[in-house]
C-alpha cells in the first residue's frame, strides 16, 4: 500500500510540475495579447477617432468566433505570431 502511495504521490508531482509550467506560459502569453491589443487600440484610436467603438467591440467579436472557431482561431494566431516577427 505504502508503494502505490508512492508512486501516486510522484505522478501527482509530476503533473503539478507540468501544469504549473503551462500556466505560467498561458498566462505570459496571454498578458502579451493584452498588451498587443491595448497598443493596437491605442494607435486605431489615435489615427481614426470616430472608430474608437470598433477598437472596442472589434476585439471582443473576434474573441467570441475564436472561442466557437478552431480554424478562425488558429488562423488569427498564426497573423499574430506573423505580425510579432515581422515588426
Amino acid at each position: 500500500m505504502v508503494e502505490v502511495q508512492k508512486t501516486l504521490d510522484a505522478w501527482f508531482g509530476k503533473v503539478q510540475k507540468e501544469v504549473g509550467v503551462k500556466i505560467s506560459y498561458f498566462v505570459a502569453f496571454f498578458f502579451f495579447i493584452i498588451a498587443f491589443g491595448a497598443f493596437l487600440g491605442i494607435m486605431i484610436m489615435q489615427h481614426y477617432p470616430s472608430q474608437a467603438l470598433m477598437a472596442v467591440l472589434l476585439p471582443a467579436l473576434a474573441g467570441a468566433i475564436a472561442y466557437y472557431n478552431r480554424a478562425f482561431a488558429a488562423g488569427i494566431f498564426m497573423l499574430l505570431i506573423l505580425i510579432v516577427f515581422i515588426l
